[in-house]
């Protein structure tokens, strides 16, 4: 009997097929993702200023302190998440022209990683102050004659909700990063070879 086993030396010698991607490709998935990334942040600027109008409003018209100022500091959220979502989430503008294209793919998806890893504290966090506020105090207002605890399970289930809606957004977010480091350590199969 023989030592050699053929299968085992063909394995053994298979290097694998090198992954490559053609400058065509590479350019329009490129394209897409910035134009994806471009589309995302004025979706969200126009989300922000739904939010910023509906709250506005129902500052105006309720009469109660608490509910205002749960308005107001979730108005004051909605502008700080539009800041953040410019100068954390945006398409970076210190790209080269001259910098080769791989590079410049790979910094993009590194920054949309990085800000959808970190969602929860410049995203979801800002929110929860007046969220907070407007929710106690909208549901003190309605049960000004129900008993304490009716008031405080009312209060309890809707920030529940509330933190289900959270927990939903911050999963979401946490996939799609999980998904750009798909794409960055393709790109580096890429690079590499």
């Amino acid at each position: 009997m023989t030592d050699k086993d053929p299968l085992r030396e063909l394995w053994a010698a298979d290097q694998g097929e090198k992954f490559t991607m053609s400058i065509a490709e590479l350019t329009a998935r490129s394209d897409r993702f910035r134009a994806q990334i471009k589309r995302r942040n004025w979706t969200e600027y126009l989300a922000a200023l739904l939010v910023i109008g509906i709250f506005g409003w129902l500052a105006y018209i309720v009469p109660v302190w608490s509910v205002k100022i749960g308005a107001g500091l979730i108005i004051i959220a909605a502008i700080y998440i539009s800041w953040q979502l410019n100068r954390v989430a945006s398409l970076s503008a210190d790209d080269e022209p001259a910098d080769d294209l791989i590079s410049t793919h790979r910094r993009q998806l590194v920054r949309q990683r990085d800000a959808l890893r970190s969602v929860w504290r410049w995203y979801l966090l800002p929110f929860v102050p007046g969220i907070v506020v407007f929710s106690v105090g909208s549901t003190l207002e309605a049960g000004a004659n129900a008993p304490l605890w009716a008031v405080l399970a009312t209060s309890a289930v809707s920030l529940g909700f509330v933190g289900l809606v959270f927990a939903a957004v911050w999963a979401v977010n946490a996939r799609a990063a999980r998904k750009l480091d798909d794409e960055i350590k393709t790109l580096e199969s890429v690079s590499d070879h």
